[in-house]
């Protein structure tokens, strides 16, 4: 790219910081730490620094970090608490003459879904300690222009730019769209011919979009930085649903057995289902039921009219055929017979259900419970032999 001159990590003990320096100065549009909003410069870096950094003067500690390394003092500079030295990289694409560059650091320890409220601080501190115990992170990405900007088109290419940074991540599974932390810049050359529009739809925001979306799934795949899926149980609590209250659903139709202690039967229970988060089939099953639930509340479900899916018509039954399938796997000709019967009387929460998870519930409560009175009634078989 004819306006960069090169890229350069520098590394200062265990901390390092990654420079960009251009061909002349240019312009800079940015939500950087140091130097932020509008600047004319011909250096950029990003700056790591410790996870559990004391933020109470971030500019002071950017303008140390800008003189050890010899930077002009109009140089922008971002953080991150990724390792640097690892995971910077830096992409070109071009597409119809557009030729971009893209310079980006990547990590997830505070990954986010934008618009989302803030809370469940204790699970959002698990999984960001879980990844940063491989490599921690902040998504800043710096994206330099072949041509000049107007400032509503600076302004614009930000929308490719953070819709690439979001469509990487949905590319390697991820949900959310970014972290709580993330910064970008947009570097364009000085002049008097500048380009109104660069978004999604013309060859420069196509370029942009390709460079950004490389390079951070570059730095993604680099730190094995995947989604923290957790079980099949995880994912149906994401949605409301717990394990107490498939278990109270599994009481409401449950017939007395004097011989039988309800505690072991709990017991029973959360073991066949901590057994059972463990198989990809009934995962899969399970995950494919959740999915197919939103995809039926967004109208998006091939071949059926919009509005339809709430209705839960008499002809759709994939949603039974997941339900039994994954009764019949859990525990043979026997589940299927619970299913029916839970299907019949929807106790608990999965009458509160749409079409796909309540029949999902049905097959996995009632596969479970199956399973459980099988073996309840073998052993007493074999006692009273």
């Amino acid at each position: 790219m004819k306006y960069v001159k090169g890229t350069e990590i520098s590394e200062n003990g265990e901390m390092a910081t990654a420079v960009l320096h251009l061909t002349e100065r240019m312009e800079v549009l940015s939500s950087a730490v140091l130097n932020g909003g509008h600047a004319v410069t011909d250096s950029l870096f990003i700056m790591q620094v410790p996870h559990d950094f004391d933020c109470s003067d971030p500019r002071g500690t950017m303008e140390a970090e800008r003189i050890r390394l010899g930077l002009p003092g109009d140089a922008v500079g971002m953080m991150t608490a990724t390792e640097v030295k690892y995971v910077f990289t830096a992409t070109e694409s071009d597409y119809e003459g557009s030729n971009t560059f893209a310079a980006v650091t990547a990590g997830l320890s505070n990954q986010v879904v934008a618009g989302q409220v803030l809370d469940n601080w204790e699970k959002r501190h698990e999984i960001s300690m879980e990844r940063h115990r491989a490599l921690v992170g902040t998504i800043n990405i710096i994206g330099v222009s072949p041509v000049s900007l107007t400032d509503s088109a600076k302004v614009n290419i930000f929308m490719p730019m953070v819709e690439a940074k979001s469509a990487a991540m949905a590319a390697l599974g991820y949900c959310e769209t970014g972290t709580t932390s993330d910064s970008m810049a947009i570097v364009s050359p000085i002049g008097d011919n500048r380009e109104e529009y660069a978004g999604t739809g013309v060859s420069l925001g196509i370029s942009m979009a390709r460079s950004v979306k490389a390079a951070v799934i570059s730095n993604l795949v680099k730190r094995a930085d995947y989604p923290v899926m957790g079980t099949f149980l995880d994912r149906l609590e994401s949605i409301g649903i717990t394990l107490d209250q498939m278990w109270d659903a599994s009481m409401e139709i449950y017939l007395p057995n004097p011989n039988w202690d309800e505690r072991k039967l709990r017991k029973m229970f959360d073991e066949k289902m901590s057994v059972l988060c463990q198989d990809i089939n009934v995962s899969s099953l399970v995950q494919g039921a959740i999915a197919l639930e939103d995809l039926g509340n967004k109208d998006c479900i091939c071949a059926m009219p919009r509005g339809m899916f709430k209705e839960d018509p008499i002809h759709l039954i994939a949603d039974e055929i997941i339900g039994m399938q994954i009764a019949q796997y859990i525990s043979g000709t026997r589940g299927i017979f619970e299913f029916h019967r839970f299907d019949r009387y929807k106790p608990g929460i999965i009458g509160k259900a749409g079409p796909f998870i309540d029949d999902m519930l049905c097959g996995l409560i009632g596969g479970v419970m199956s399973f459980i009175y099988a073996a309840l009634f073998d052993n007493e078989d074999h006692t009273s032999q």
